[in-house]
């Protein structure tokens, strides 16, 4: 066979594999006009009549197969003295390939591997085929992560793995690497010896009874899989509780109280002959006759300052600002003046009510410090609204008289009639 010969309709292409089951190539089919995979078989098999007979027996169960780990078979038969069977082209790299590239396997995708492949051995039984050799060398891996099974139809080469033999030889190079048997014997790792020595036993009544029953045991010895880190970030609070805005509030009003306090303890201090006036209990009432002379006849405007009022109760407490002790007066004697009458406190201004923010969805009804109510709605002291009034009754139908000699039967609206006889 050479390339760009014509095998029957193919026309090969390119050699793949060459080995002791035959010559596997690249080839175009020139009747459907599509690219194919043929395996040849070698020219000493079709001289063997029952091996004939085997091999068209197993490649047409096995054309009947449709399970996606299977590669399907599009043709078979024979060409000159040549056994062949042809597939579809697949987009994979060999099972052996890969492992002698990259090394051994994470034990999760070693046993994805066997689990995949064991659906591919219960589907190819339950077709009727009960030997299907299974080794690295006839899995492909699909560049998506798909696993199939190859050369399903051929007849097993004497000596070769097949079944849950052959599955547990696939699952034991995934782990370590090597073929099973090897004379290094690595050690599979924790949890999977049992299982391969399972699945190897020289008894064959010891082993797994199906693929099927050795792919759960492999994935139930499997370690769990580590959970990923989470890398969200703590999401911060996004709606705030009443509480912390009231609190916020009040803390501003301290800080504010704070600063007038300040404000009003440096102004006074600017001048070393007025004293800071003691609060009083009435805001309004004259200056007390032990107040310091100085400070009488020298009124200042700190003096004449209205005191700040305590808040409301539905307010946070507001500190007092320190009160600074009367300064006293200096050594050097000042000129006094003829005594000025001071003048009377004008009266304190009401402080307005601190009004708090409504939740969000609601506003003031009415503006600025009515209740919170949804927009939209009525204010809670509106006035009910006044009932429509009733309407007038109808007026009663006027009735007419009757003709002279008749009354109303029965009165007073009946129809006329003449009066009964006695």
């Amino acid at each position: 066979m050479q390339v760009g010969t014509l095998f029957g309709k193919y026309r090969l292409d390119r050699p793949l594999t060459v080995d002791v089951s035959g010559e596997v190539w690249a080839a175009f089919d020139t009747v459907t006009f599509r690219h194919v995979v043929v395996r040849a078989l070698p020219p000493d098999a079709s001289e063997d009549d029952e091996f004939c007979d085997r091999f068209e027996r197993e490649a047409g169960v096995a054309a009947n197969i449709r399970n996606p780990h299977v590669v399907p078979i599009h043709d078979f038969g024979q060409i000159g003295n040549r056994l062949f069977l042809a597939t579809p082209t697949t987009q994979g790299t060999n099972l052996r390939t890969i492992l002698a590239t990259t090394g051994p396997m994470e034990i999760s995708r070693a046993v994805g591997v066997v689990e995949q492949l064991a659906s591919a051995l219960e589907a190819v039984r339950a077709a009727g085929l009960v030997e299907q050799e299974v080794s690295s060398a006839n899995v492909v891996v699909q560049d998506g992560g798909l696993i199939q099974l190859t050369d399903v139809g051929l007849p097993m080469i004497l000596g070769a793995a097949s079944g849950v033999y052959g599955l547990t030889c696939v699952l034991y190079e995934c782990l370590t690497g090597e073929v099973f048997p090897t004379s290094a014997i690595p050690t599979p790792p924790v949890g999977m010896a049992a299982v391969i020595a399972r699945g190897t036993a020289v008894d064959p009544a010891r082993r797994y009874r199906t693929a099927g029953e050795l792919a759960a045991a492999a994935r139930l010895a499997a370690p769990p899989p580590q959970p990923a880190a989470d890398t969200t970030p703590a999401t911060p609070p996004i709606v705030r509780n009443r509480r912390l805005v009231v609190a916020g509030l009040a803390l501003a009003a301290i800080i504010a109280a704070a600063i007038v306090g300040g404000v009003i303890i440096g102004s006074g201090a600017a001048s070393p002959d007025v004293a800071v006036p003691m609060p009083s209990s009435s805001a309004a009432g004259p200056a007390s006759p032990s107040s310091s002379p100085t400070a009488m006849t020298n009124p200042t405007a700190a003096e004449q300052v209205p005191p700040v009022q305590e808040p409301p109760p539905t307010q946070a407490p507001v500190a007092e600002a320190p009160v600074r002790e009367e300064v006293p007066p200096s050594p050097t004697p000042a000129p006094q003046s003829p005594p000025i009458a001071p003048l009377p406190a004008p009266p304190p201004a009401a402080s307005a009510p601190q009004v708090l923010p409504c939740y969000p969805g609601y506003e003031h009804t009415p503006p600025p410090d009515g209740p919170c109510l949804p927009p939209g709605s009525p204010p809670a002291n509106a006035p009910a609204p006044v009932p429509a009034p009733a309407p007038a009754p109808a007026p009663a139908p006027q009735v007419l008289p009757c003709y002279p000699g008749y009354e109303h039967t029965p009165p007073p609206d009946g129809p006329c009639w003449a009066p009964a006889g006695p």
